[in-house]
């Protein structure tokens, strides 16, 4: 039968009314104000464990592991660079802004000089956020992916990882971040078109052939001279999107 609840009679649907007495109806709302405060609890506490895993789920968002002191990166979301093509990475030293910058002025000239101009700006901006350390908070935070070849950037990626980046965990905890490596100055000493690069299996591009090599921030900790200073870089045309396809004597 179809039940309801009016004025502390049971209502059915062939209209039979049941008659409570006095102590039965004290009863019954004696049940259902306390049928009510459970229930005001019971969102209360799903109120109080959504607010719990959404500050937490925040923190995680903003903070990244502690190094050896229990202090931890900060991810610098504030007035984040971007431009039609590119984005620059997290927590950019002053230099990454300045050579980003002047990649997002070069890509307005679309012209033979504009994208030589713009293949040697991508060199800059991936040279200053992959070659420095002192912003990143683990060895699974690899810079200027962002600037490599599309198809083969994963790959590019973990292979840093168990490379360059292999001993950056290490290095964080017995050394501080802040005396790790930081790239302050980056020269380009040759930039010019070259042959169509070949990309097995994937396609052939337009191809910019840069050298460059670069200065780190001296440090009382590490020995920067013992690390890389200088490579060539090959940069491909990716429908449009200037990308690194190649470092060195290393294609990816």
């Amino acid at each position: 039968e179809d039940l309801r609840i009016e004025s502390g009679v049971y209502m059915t649907s062939n209209k039979h009314k049941i008659q409570l007495t006095p102590e039965e109806k004290k009863a019954r709302i004696k049940n259902r104000k306390l049928n009510n405060n459970l229930v005001l609890l019971t969102l209360l506490l799903t109120v109080l464990v959504i607010v719990f895993f959404a500050f937490n789920i925040g923190t995680i968002g903003l903070k990244k592991t502690s190094n050896s002191t229990g202090e931890t990166l900060q991810l610098d979301n504030k007035n984040k660079l971007t431009n039609d093509q590119y984005i620059i990475g997290n927590n950019p030293t002053d230099i990454q802004k300045e050579y980003f910058e002047e990649l997002t002025d070069s890509l307005s000239d679309t012209s033979n000089e504009g994208r030589l101009a713009t293949a040697q700006a991508v060199t800059k901006c991936f040279i200053a956020d992959y070659y420095t350390w002192t912003n990143k908070d683990g060895n699974y935070e690899v810079g200027g992916v962002q600037y490599v070849f599309g198809p083969k950037y994963i790959m590019f990626q973990e292979q840093s990882r168990y490379q360059f980046y292999n001993d950056l965990d290490l290095y964080i905890s017995q050394y501080g971040r802040d005396n790790l490596l930081e790239v302050t100055n980056i020269e380009i000493t040759k930039a010019d078109y070259t042959n169509n690069y070949i990309v097995n299996g994937i396609g052939e591009y337009e191809a910019f052939y840069i050298e460059a090599n670069w200065e780190y921030k001296k440090s009382s900790k590490i020995d920067v001279d013992e690390f890389q200073n200088k490579a060539y870089f090959i940069v491909v045309n990716n429908n449009g999107r200037l990308e690194i396809a190649s470092i060195g004597q290393m294609d990816w």
